[in-house]
């Protein structure tokens, strides 16, 4: 094999089934490779950003560890953004890149003065970073890639393989070799300890009004049955971090909301207010999700089960463990057995009513601007709720439009409301869009995204149409970055540098294969949103709306 096939050989052992990439010289050799791997489905994006996007994306929506493939120096950089990204949302996924030669001069092509700076650059960004030097150690390296991405609190690794000179045709070696047969190594997660699971147990049946603070491990492990199973058993209200969204319905009735620092659910306040333990499983020691929480916990009144590879400095507490969410909710379920503490009626009815009077306040505050040009944004997120389905997925951009859908959306899945988490890349919404409904094709798939982040990822639009990824795109339309307005605004009392002027998105659509439906009066908004969604039965659809500055409602 020459090291190209060598790689190609490791992706298809491993089952990857789609690679998301755009070409470039230093990485023709595994482009030949895969283009043998007849299991391997290769999508070329035009927009490098986009490549680590989609591969978390990926890795969010199947729990298998999303590929992306890039060129040296400027594709490795311009897709640092997606793999921050995955790591701290926990996405598993694996960044192959081409690399300068090993011994690269002084401003080689695609390089700097330091032939390892790609390398060092993603080492603070991954779970492991790593530079293939021989031919012969692809398959070892390899193998760990995928094995660290998946285990523990799964995450993104970086594998670059150097050129054998500048503008050679080869990676790190002209000629072929035999190679080592390629040996996948499984996933280990840490397991629960019997002693914890028991002290835990007993803590939660003395407790009086106990709390379940559930993470994005919970939805990452897909544990969420295990976690309504437990809050009905305990008869605990879920709270959740902002970026677990969907980890619990809100239909359920101990729903109650996410927590942050300055703006949770009131659900989420008025729990935490009530409790006198936290139960917080998924999330991770030393995050600002844990900071929150133990900020409103009553003193030494909290237990965790971390989201984390094993047990660290972050975890000192006799009430503090690392565990695989799924492995333990499933040991602490068993450990209660028959436990079932009382129906309390009156605090289900009164969270029941918490809800609905959310939600008729939201309804109330888009009265007065129900005929507002430009459109007022709330008006147009009641009109996505009305259109859309409870299995539809939503990926929703960073921004406004971001705050606006995250109050509005009705949830009752992880899908529901998907977003780029405590990274906050922008350009999050048409790349996840497009993955989503070539993992989902039967679902209806809307991204969400404002006229500036949507601007920064447009390339790929034309790239939706090509492999029939018929999504709806919702843009909307108000020729300013939205939230960095709004701030300058409250801060200063002025703007600058925030405003631009967009283009006709809807012609634009056009151009791209795509349905386009430009919407200028609120009466139409409704329609406009049915007519794209009767669309992506064929083509993908792009809605641009001409939209208002509102500010997003304060829950």
């Amino acid at each position: 094999m020459h090291a190209g096939e060598a790689v190609a050989e490791a992706l298809r052992e491993e089952g990857v089934e789609r690679i998301y990439s755009v070409p470039g010289s230093h990485i023709h050799p595994i482009y030949d490779g895969l283009s043998r791997a007849k299991s391997v489905r290769f999508i070329t994006l035009k927009t490098e950003p986009n490549t680590s996007l989609m591969a978390d994306a990926y890795g969010r929506l199947t729990g298998k560890p999303g590929v992306c493939l890039v060129t040296a120096g400027p594709g490795g950089l311009n897709s640092m953004a997606g793999v921050a990204q995955a790591y701290g949302a926990a996405s598993p996924m694996v960044h192959l890149a081409g690399a300068v030669p090993l011994t690269a001069d002084k401003e080689a092509f695609h390089g700097v003065d330091d032939p390892a700076f790609v390398h060092d650059m993603f080492r603070k960004i991954t779970k492991w970073s790593a530079r293939v030097e021989r031919i012969e150690d692809i398959p070892g390296v390899m193998a760990k890639a995928f094995h660290i991405c998946r285990s523990g609190r799964p995450g993104p690794v970086h594998v670059e393989l150097p050129r054998v000179s500048d503008y050679s045709e080869h990676i790190l070696q002209e000629g072929r070799t035999a190679i080592p047969a390629y040996r996948p190594v499984p996933a280990v997660v840490p397991r629960p300890d019997a002693a914890a699971v028991d002290r835990m147990a007993q803590r939660l049946m003395a407790a009086r009004s106990p709390v379940i603070a559930a993470g994005k491990g919970v939805i990452r492990r897909r544990a969420m049955r295990e976690l309504s199973e437990l809050s009905l058993k305990l008869q605990a209200p879920v709270v959740h971090a902002q970026d677990a969204i969907g980890v619990i319905p809100e239909s359920h009735p101990l729903f109650a909301g996410h927590f942050q620092h300055y703006r949770s659910h009131p659900l989420c306040v008025e729990a935490l207010e009530r409790t006198d333990l936290i139960f917080g499983i998924g999330l991770r020691a030393g995050t600002a999700e844990i900071s929150q929480l133990r900020e409103r916990a009553p003193e030494r009144a909290m237990m965790l089960v971390g989201f984390d590879d094993g047990r660290n400095d972050g975890y000192r507490r006799e009430d503090e463990t690392v565990a695989d969410p799924a492995l333990f909710l499933a040991a602490l379920l068993e450990r209660l057995g028959g436990y079932q503490r009382p129906r309390d009626e009156a605090i289900l009815a009164r969270m029941e009513r918490g809800k609905s009077a959310l939600r008729a306040r939201l309804v109330a505050e888009n009265e007065p601007h129900r005929a507002d040009r430009p459109i007022d944004p709330g008006v147009v997120m009641e009109a996505l709720n009305d259109v859309l389905d409870e299995d539809a997925v939503v990926a929703s951009d960073v921004g406004n439009c971001q705050m606006w859908a995250r109050t509005f959306r009705r949830i009752s899945n992880p899908e529901s409301f998907m977003q780029s988490g405590v990274w906050n890349a922008m350009s999050y919404g048409l790349p996840t869009a497009m993955v989503a409904k070539m993992e989902f094709p039967e679902r209806n798939v809307v991204g969400l995204a404002g006229d500036g982040a949507f601007l920064m990822t447009i390339g790929d639009l034309p790239t939706a149409a090509e492999y029939g990824a018929n999504i709806l795109m919702l843009v909307m339309n108000n020729g300013c970055f939205g939230q960095t307005t709004m701030q300058q605004q409250s801060l200063y009392g002025h703007v600058y540098g925030t405003l631009f002027q967009s283009p006709n998105f809807a012609e634009i659509a056009r151009a791209c294969g795509a349905e386009g439906i430009r919407v200028s009066d609120p009466k139409d908004v409704k329609d406009a949103l049915n007519q794209g969604l009767a669309a992506t039965k064929r083509q993908p659809a792009l809605v641009e709306v001409m939209a208002a500055d509102r500010a997003y409602p304060k829950l």
